[in-house]
């Protein structure tokens, strides 16, 4: 994978979490259709941590051309954009217009995510 930078707006963005909170996961991806992935075309980054196994949050990402996978080192949140850091020095710069409710959705699980509030203002 040689995209070390990659800025893209995402279109869904979504939330999730299972077994009580031990696996979460935030997903700001351009293709709301949740198409075969097989033939993905469009950028999409995945963050997730397994509370279970280990504190170690995880990034799968794709970039328009191809797949991958990082360990997250940084997330900085502002109200319209997510600048999203792996430890290997990708950098994911995501836009996105949410209401304040799905705004207010993402900040907490993104807490809960970084074990701490990762909002700029």
């Amino acid at each position: 994978m040689s995209v070390k930078s990659l800025h893209f707006t995402a279109t869904a963005i979504k939330c999730s979490e299972a077994i009580d909170w031990e696996i979460v996961q935030v997903c700001f991806d351009t293709d709301p259709s949740n198409a075969d992935e097989t033939n993905r075309t469009s950028p999409y980054v995945l963050i997730s941590v397994n509370f279970e196994f280990d504190n170690q949050v995880q990034i799968e990402f794709h970039d328009g051309r191809d797949y991958g996978g990082d360990i997250l080192k940084k997330i900085d949140l502002w109200r319209n954009r997510a600048l999203v850091i792996s430890r290997r020095a990708r950098i994911f710069d995501i836009s996105f217009d949410l209401s304040d409710d799905a705004f207010s959705e993402l900040r907490e699980y993104l807490k809960v995510l970084m074990q701490s509030d990762c909002f700029r203002e």
